[in-house]
């Protein structure tokens, strides 16, 4: 199984870069050392979605910087990517890991500790968990689950868990303390004026 050996997880959202383009956010993002980059945009069709892959990547590739794509096998496959992340009511983590094999990554986005335990029995390599505050952009998935629910999940959960939802620098160390592997952003990267800061401050608060 690939070894998930980043703490810091950007994931991509066009409508939060303040209307600047994803792929030069994502750049400085990644010249400030970003780790590791998870394509969401979800409206996009499928020739869309594999033009804004293809410029990702050309971002990403020199960089070594594993590029990951929401639920669609199939483009990791052809574009041989880094691997795949899951939504929750996506396919099966067991099913992507037979048609992905053993050596590509599989993430897996979880909202209870009950779907956390079931990611990881299946097979993903790491499980996002959240929303863990209060944030925009995870409203549907209803009320925050807070630090005490995050604490449960990485308690019962042996594959890293990195916390999404309202993380900011300054969450960081109770996050930790709770016992995430690391932290999955969006606006506290994207939305910055500042990119490059905003990406080396919570890369200094997740190592420190």
């Amino acid at each position: 199984m690939p070894s998930v050996d980043f703490r810091l997880l950007l994931v991509t959202d066009r409508s939060q870069t303040g209307g600047r383009p994803l792929q030069t956010v994502l750049r400085q993002a990644i010249q400030a050392g970003v780790p590791a980059i998870q394509l969401r945009d979800r409206d996009l069709s499928t020739r869309e979605l594999l033009a804004l892959a293809q410029a990702i990547r050309a971002v990403a590739d020199p960089a070594s910087v594993p590029l990951l794509i929401n639920d669609r096998i199939d483009f990791a496959l052809a574009m041989n990517l880094a691997g795949v992340h899951l939504r929750a009511n996506s396919v099966p983590v067991a099913v992507a890991r037979r048609l992905l094999g053993p050596q590509r990554l599989i993430g897996a986005s979880t909202h209870s500790v009950e779907e956390a335990i079931r990611a990881g029995r299946d097979g993903a390599d790491y499980i996002v968990y959240g929303p863990v505050f209060e944030t925009p952009s995870k409203r549907s998935y209803g009320k925050p689950l807070g630090l005490q629910a995050l604490a449960d999940v990485c308690r019962r959960t042996p594959v890293p868990v990195l916390a999404i939802g309202g993380v900011t620098r300054e969450r960081v160390r109770e996050i930790r303390d709770a016992g995430a592997h690391g932290i999955a952003v969006v606006g506290a990267i994207l939305g910055r004026e500042n990119v490059v800061a905003a990406t080396q401050d919570l890369l200094a608060a997740i190592s420190g």
